[in-house]
């Protein structure tokens, strides 16, 4: 397996993690101030991790971390990680349009769920979406898989 192919399939766990901690200060700082800006910040940051291989701005900033620290890179599978962040795209959304509708009970719920997840993966390495990719995703991907082989033969 080439650097590249690696790259493209893993992402760093110690960088996940960080990630996820920023996300947790910058969602407490939407909820506080009630700013729809830092909610569509989130969105787009959330939207190059999950839709591009562009890095997001957050992910450049806990890989600086990671240097920082010294922390040695752990290799995990970055597909459930990237469905992991369209699932936080959407948080960030609806909690944009919450606000920007004025339903601030519906954004600080939406925005709790976004923090109550980003804690567990900062914290505990609990990653919800990355279960959701396993128990849902993943199966119906591996069955699209085994269709189209046994198609070939």
């Amino acid at each position: 397996m080439n650097k590249r192919s690696t790259s493209r399939n893993h992402v760093n766990e110690k960088v996940v993690r960080l990630i996820a901690a920023q996300v947790i200060l910058l969602t407490l700082a939407t909820l506080l101030t009630e700013w729809i800006g830092l909610a569509l910040f989130l969105a787009v940051d959330f939207a190059l991790r999950a839709f591009t291989r562009t890095p997001s701005p957050l992910a450049l900033s806990a890989k600086g971390l990671t240097k920082v620290l010294r922390l040695k890179p752990k290799p995990i599978f970055a597909p459930p990680k990237r469905f992991a962040a369209s699932l936080g795209l959407l948080f960030s959304l609806g909690i944009a349009l919450f606000l920007y509708l004025n339903y601030l009970t519906a954004s600080y719920a939406t925005g709790s769920m976004l923090i109550v997840c980003a804690f567990l993966e900062a914290v505990f390495n609990i990653c919800l979406g990355c279960y959701v990719y396993n128990w849902f995703v993943a199966p119906f991907i591996n069955r699209s898989v085994q269709k189209r082989q046994q198609g070939m033969k």
